[in-house]
This record gives structure tokens, sequence and C-alpha cells, in this order.
């Protein structure tokens, strides 16, 4: 059976003013850079352009093969068309020797340590906010939220694989907190949905943009954080585990368990 896709219009960038920036950063982009990290197993490339964009292959080639589609993908997502015309260059590598082909990440872009001014925080502020409606959105489509793909009964670094589309939206939940936490933060308070979740976790980086911009880097288990990483971390995580959430409707759809459903990342171009 054919999957039949939806795109969701329920999230919306109303009175977010910072955000026309980047859409129109978007359009205009004559240049795409990809700084990778690898551990000779696997690859993964940042977007630097796009904040919280991404590749990945088994090799180098085969990640910077999928970038068109990840552009194409990440305008779609802010409602505006993607640059016509574009160069790709590799402009950063990193070698690790985390587990990469799992998605283990730690590398700090020459991007995440450069100035920011109040229109860059907000700009990335709101695409965090905008983000977490998204994904939030994406789950509460879901029609089979507790089904079991046996496809995803597997370990990774940080243990099993969420194997519903449930255990996924609750591991990326119990992450928005980890995030903060390397900056030291800790949240004011714990009260609330995955929405206000993020607002409170935002709050706070609000707080610490104001004592110090984008200017400390912060040492925590042997990573290098910033507060502009930690922004970019927030969408790449809502990013990634989004699409494994379509992966699975689509193999819902597949098997007849469901006739369609949502895809407001617009992950399927």
């Amino acid at each position: 059976m054919p999957s039949r896709i939806l795109i969701s219009d329920e999230t919306t960038t109303q009175g977010r003013t910072d955000l026309q920036k980047t859409k129109a950063d978007i359009t205009g982009t004559k240049r795409i850079s990809v700084a990778f990290e690898t551990n000779g197993k696997g690859f993964i490339g940042f977007i630097v352009q796009l904040s919280g964009a991404y590749v990945r292959g088994k090799t180098e080639e085969e990640a910077l093969s999928k970038v068109g589609s990840e552009v194409q993908s990440y305008a779609k997502w802010l409602g505006v068309g993607p640059p016509v015309r574009y160069e790709v260059l590799v402009s950063q590598r990193h070698p690790c020797a985390l587990t990469v082909e799992d998605a283990d990440s730690e590398i700090l872009l020459q991007e995440d340590k450069s100035p920011m001014n109040d229109r860059k925080f907000m700009e990335l502020h709101d695409l965090v906010s905008y983000s977490a409606e998204t994904f939030h959105a994406l789950f509460r489509s879901a029609k089979l939220e507790n089904w079991v793909d046996e496809g995803r009964l597997r370990k990774t670094f940080y243990g099993d694989v969420p194997k519903t589309i449930r255990e996924i939206f609750d591991h990326v939940n119990g992450t928005q907190y980890y995030y903060l936490s390397r900056a030291n933060l800790r949240p004011k308070e714990r009260v609330g949905d995955f929405l206000q979740t993020r607002q409170n976790c935002l709050n706070s980086l609000r707080e610490l943009y104001q004592q110090q911009r984008n200017d400390q880097v912060f040492q925590v288990d042997n990573e290098e954080w910033t507060l502009m990483k930690i922004l970019r971390r927030f969408i790449w995580h809502d990013r990634i585990h989004g699409k494994a959430i379509v992966r699975v409707m689509r193999k819902q759809v597949q098997l007849g368990l469901i006739v369609d459903f949502q895809d407001p990342f617009h992950f399927i171009t």
C-alpha cells in the first residue's frame, strides 16, 4: 500500500519576527557549509547555515549526497522555497571515538563559538520553540503511538532504542533538561508538559545569554558546549527523532495499520 502523507499546518510562526530573517537567509543562501564528525564507521554532517539540520551516511560522500533533500526539507518546514543555486563545501572535520553510526556526537562547530547579538539569539530562540511545537504536533498526530516497531529492537550508546512513537517522544522530552545542564544550569521548576518544559529551558537560556552572550565554552563530561551549540542541539534532536517517528508511521501505512500520517517537518519532500 502506498504511503499517504498529510502536511500539517498546525504549527505556526505567527508573532515570531526573528524567524523572518531566517527565512530570508535560507532563500538567499549561496553556500552550504557542512561540518563533519566521524569515527571512521559512520559520518554525521551538520549544515552550518541551517541550525539543527544534518545529514548522515556510512561515508562522507553518502552523507553529502543527502544535503539537497535536507535543505529542501528545512526550507519547507519554515514555509519558504529553498535556495535555487548554491555550492556545498566541507568546512570542518572532527574525528572522535564516539559511536557516530548511532548519531552520538560531540563536535563543537566553529559557528558555535561565534559572537551572538540580540537578533541572532532571538532567531535561534524562536527556531528552538518552533521546532518543539512541530515535534509536539507530529507526536499528537500519531494514531498508534504504542505500536512496537520490531525493527527498532536494538541497543545504542544510550541504551535500548525507543521502539514506539510514545517512547521516542518520552526520550526527547526527557532529554530537554539534559541540554540545559550542559551550561551547568538547572531548571527553576520541573512542572509542565513538553512545550512548557521547552519554554522553561529557553527562559533559563535567555538569562544565560543576558549574562554572557555566547562568550563562554563549558566543559561538561569531556565535551565542549556553548550557548549556541545548546540551541542548535535542541533543534537537531527534535529533527533526528522526528524523522524516526515519520519512519515508524510510514511503516504503519505500508502494513495497512493506518491510512495516512502527518509530516509537519516535511521530511518526505
